[in-house]
Formats: C-alpha cells, sequence, structure tokens
C-alpha cells in the first residue's frame, strides 16, 4: 500500500485532515502533521519553509519513509 502525506494549510491543523484521512485509509497509509508552531507544536523563533520542511523529514525519519 502506498503512503500518503496530508499537509495542512496556514493556521490550520492536522485534525481538520481526519475526516479525509478517514476516507482515504482503506486505500493508502494516511499520514498527518502539525507543522512547528500549528496544532498544538511548539513555536519556532520564526516560520520559514526550512522549518515546516524539517517536520515533514522528521516525520519520514519517524515512520521509516
Amino acid at each position: 500500500m502506498q503512503h500518503l502525506l496530508l499537509l495542512h494549510g496556514a493556521i490550520g491543523a492536522k485534525e481538520q485532515l481526519m475526516p479525509l484521512a478517514e476516507k482515504l485509509k482503506s486505500s493508502y497509509i494516511v499520514h498527518t502533521l502539525n507543522f512547528s508552531g500549528h496544532g498544538g507544536e511548539s513555536m519556532p523563533a520564526h516560520f520559514s519553509i526550512e522549518i515546516f520542511a524539517n517536520d515533514v523529514f522528521g516525520l519520514f525519519r519517524k515512520n521509516n519513509i
């Protein structure tokens, strides 16, 4: 089964994606995450694409993707 990563938008959180994740879980291994500073995650000193990319890479490492 293929992996699928659902990413929330600005000022969003992974919880917003749970209904969609539920619908897709029969076809994919669905992953979600809260970017730094979102959904209760600690706030970085500043927001940047690099920080958010590292959040994604961390999820990949954690799940051996």
